[in-house]
């Protein structure tokens, strides 16, 4: 990655988690066990308290008339740090507050640090001078062992939960703070890819992946020399997922040029091309990815053969001709027999991605649906 570690933090990235057909190495083992937590299990009158009673606060919901708290969680656990989602089923639904006091701190002796990323909506945090305010696809930490008085107005969160060990003394000054800037944006990046892959995620990765984890966390909230240096395979793999994501988003774009993902992802066009040299470069990695996308709708036509030459040009292929030579060069039968048979997506699926889930809300350690660590 060379010595810059902000080349790419110049602005944030709307970071959708959607599916996606790659995945992390070793996707043959056994997947990381994800355990799911929803509100709906309980009475409607029982649903807030059953809620909020493991998320370490005071909490309060002043609920409008009619108004039911239905909510799921989903997370797991990867090496030594807590991965969860929550998302609030009810658009629109009235603010929460959450309230962690000196009494409670004394009593719990929790000590860990919790990075968050709202992906819709937004939070308030009161305790800090003056009040400030988390929006949508920044992250924020926060400090167990210190107070906090938020707001809760996100419908969907994504949050790391880390034991205070793992990082340096330094982190507690950030407590309410927005990690912004290259690294903060990397690290945010590289939190929210981790939990789309999490079910694709096997255990014999989870030792590398909580390593490369640490080591982007300790850069991101102590920038020294020495952790850059260590973070830098990691902070390159958080680059790559960036670049990913946002070609993705914009795949089918006619104007999707090496000089507007430079522009628009924050990255120099020679790192660009640093990252992708392994692929052929990244016009190589956008030509399979419209390939892969192509081959989708192809599938998808159940026998009923749409003209070979749209698909191609709405997937950004000039030449018709082209695209065939390509298709089958890239999957082993051409177009017109991916149509024909309605050869199903799993062929472009690794055989390892079938998510793994639990009934139970609780393993050895912590808790769902704050990821919380328990004694």
């Amino acid at each position: 990655m060379g010595g810059d570690p902000e080349d790419g933090g110049g602005k944030p990235i709307a970071m959708p988690l959607t599916g996606d057909d790659r995945m992390l190495p070793s996707a043959q083992a056994k997947p990381a066990r994800m355990l799911r937590f929803t509100t709906l299990d309980f009475p409607e009158r029982d649903r807030f308290h059953y809620w909020t009673r493991d998320s370490l606060c005071a909490c309060d919901w002043d609920a409008q008339d009619g108004e039911r708290f239905d909510a799921d969680a989903i997370g797991s656990n990867v090496g030594p740090f807590i991965l969860s989602r929550r998302t609030l089923r009810n658009p629109g639904m009235t603010s929460y507050v959450m309230i962690r006091d000196e009494r409670r701190i004394r009593m719990d002796e929790h000590d860990f640090f919790r990075f968050t990323v709202p992906l819709e909506g937004e939070v308030l945090f009161r305790t800090a001078v003056p009040a400030s305010i988390q929006k949508a696809g920044e992250l924020n930490v926060l400090d167990a062992a210190q107070v906090n008085e938020s707001k809760v107005s996100a419908q969907d969160t994504v949050s790391l939960v880390v034991p205070r060990d793992l990082l340096p003394g330094c982190t507690a000054s950030l407590h309410g703070h927005i990690l912004a800037g290259g690294l903060g944006h990397l690290l945010r990046d590289h939190i929210l890819s981790l939990f789309q892959h999490l079910p694709r995620l096997g255990e014999e990765d989870v030792a590398s992946v909580a390593q490369a984890t640490q080591q982007l966390l300790a850069a991101a909230v102590a920038p020294t020399p020495d952790a850059i240096r260590h973070a830098r395979k990691p902070i390159r793999g958080a680059f790559t997922e960036r670049v990913r994501r946002y070609v993705d988003a914009h795949l089918l774009d006619p104007d999707l040029t090496p000089d507007r993902i430079s522009r628009d992802v924050g990255v120099s066009r020679a790192k660009l091309y640093q990252l992708f040299d392994d692929q052929g470069g990244i016009m190589a990695h956008i030509r399979r990815r419209r390939l892969r996308r192509a081959y989708h709708a192809l599938a998808a036509s159940g026998g009923h053969r749409p003209p070979i030459a749209d698909i191609a040009a709405s997937h950004g292929f000039a030449s018709e001709k082209h695209f065939y030579r390509l298709f089958k060069a890239e999957f082993g039968h051409t177009p017109s027999e991916t149509s024909e048979r309605g050869i199903a997506d799993h062929a472009l699926r690794p055989s390892g991605a079938a998510t793994a889930s639990a009934s139970s809300p609780v393993q050895s350690g912590w808790t769902l649906p704050f990821g919380s660590l328990s004694h």
